[in-house]
């Protein structure tokens, strides 16, 4: 089994939009790497991906993700589905990016 993490942050991601913490304006200063909200990915053969949680973030951390990315056909994805451990809006909101998907489990 392979388990990748796509994003590690909390809701609204890291820095924090509205925060002047230590930690979040060494983030906006370039000294902390930036986060995107929560999300894994887990595969068993390397082939058939299925996401946690699908984070509102979930276009940028797809495209960020060689293994995740389409093909081989045009419309071809590896992600087979999500599951959402809970209706978090940081959890559900990145089902949207998914819409073009067909036959993706939820």
């Amino acid at each position: 089994m392979r388990v990748v993490s796509l994003g590690t942050a909390a809701g609204g991601g890291f820095p924090q939009w509205n925060c002047a913490c230590g930690p979040c304006s060494a983030a906006r200063a370039g000294r902390l790497p930036s986060r995107t909200r929560e999300c894994a990915a887990v595969t068993g053969n390397g082939r058939d991906w299925w996401l946690l949680n699908a984070s509102p973030d979930l276009r940028t951390q797809l495209a960020a993700t060689g293994a995740l990315w389409p093909g081989p056909g045009p419309r071809d994805t590896p992600v087979r589905g999500v599951l959402l451990t809970d209706a978090e809006y940081d959890h559900i909101t990145g089902l949207t990016e998914l819409r073009g998907a067909t036959g993706l489990k939820v």
